[in-house]
């Protein structure tokens, strides 16, 4: 009988509480493997046990810090690091990326940017042969709206950057993910009056959002609802 592939085995190391069962949950919702910890002990402790492909580090945690914990498993072999902290200056940027961080995050992060970087790193990963391509073929696929609104991110990682109105329109679809929105609600969201817009302004947005990103070689998972409006599905999972 055959394997099913592996899941991808993720921890977190974050010493809030809220934010790492937040943080765990969403990605136990992604198809991943994941167990949390609060400080570095209990993240050694874990992987004497059973290993992990991806670390998720804070930066201020008692007692090891995060650049202490990044080079000390940046010397014990492959595995994905990735540092989400609130520091946000270069200094530590340059610090973190010099131990062996391979991506530095800087709070608050929106959770769908996180699952994008955490699945381009894991491609990245899988391509040197630090992960067993299998790894990759049951997890989410998630496409992500960066924490300002200006950037949209693909499963693999391209960016599209957006214009005030293509903005607009995918913060309210986002508000909705997965299901349908209005075109009066959109309307609204992008400033217009629903009563006097005229929605073939919408509908010339889309068809030049989704030329914009074809330019890119990406595929906008964005749905006409004949009679109702759009959807945008973020996340679907791979069979």
């Amino acid at each position: 009988m055959t394997a099913g592939p592996r899941r991808l085995e993720i921890c977190i190391v974050e010493d809030e509480a809220d934010l790492r069962e937040e943080i765990v949950e969403a990605l136990l919702e992604a198809g991943f493997g994941v167990r949390g910890f609060p400080a570095s002990r209990e993240l050694y402790a874990a992987l004497l046990a059973a290993p992990c492909d991806i670390v998720i580090l804070d930066v201020g945690l008692p007692g090891e810090d995060g650049f202490s914990i990044a080079e000390r498993l940046h010397s014990l072999g492959p595995m994905g690091i990735i540092m989400l902290t609130a520091r946000a200056q270069t200094e530590d940027r340059v610090r973190a990326l010099l131990g062996g961080a391979d991506v530095y995050m800087v709070k608050p992060v929106d959770l769908r940017e996180l699952l994008a970087v955490i699945g381009s790193l894991a491609r990245r990963l899988s391509a040197s042969e630090s992960l067993p391509a299998n790894a990759l073929e049951t997890m989410a696929s998630p496409w992500a709206l960066s924490a300002d609104g200006w950037t949209l991110f693909d499963p693999d990682g391209a960016s599209l950057p957006l214009t005030a109105q293509e903005r607009a329109f995918l913060q309210r679809l986002w508000q909705q993910a997965g299901e349908a929105v209005s075109r009066e609600e959109l309307a609204v969201a992008m400033g217009g009056d629903p009563y006097e817009y005229d929605f073939h302004r919408l509908d010339t947005l889309v068809s030049r959002l989704r030329r914009k990103a074809a330019d890119l070689g990406l595929t906008l998972p964005l749905r006409a609802v004949r009679g109702m409006g759009y959807l945008f599905i973020p996340v679907s999972e791979r069979a």
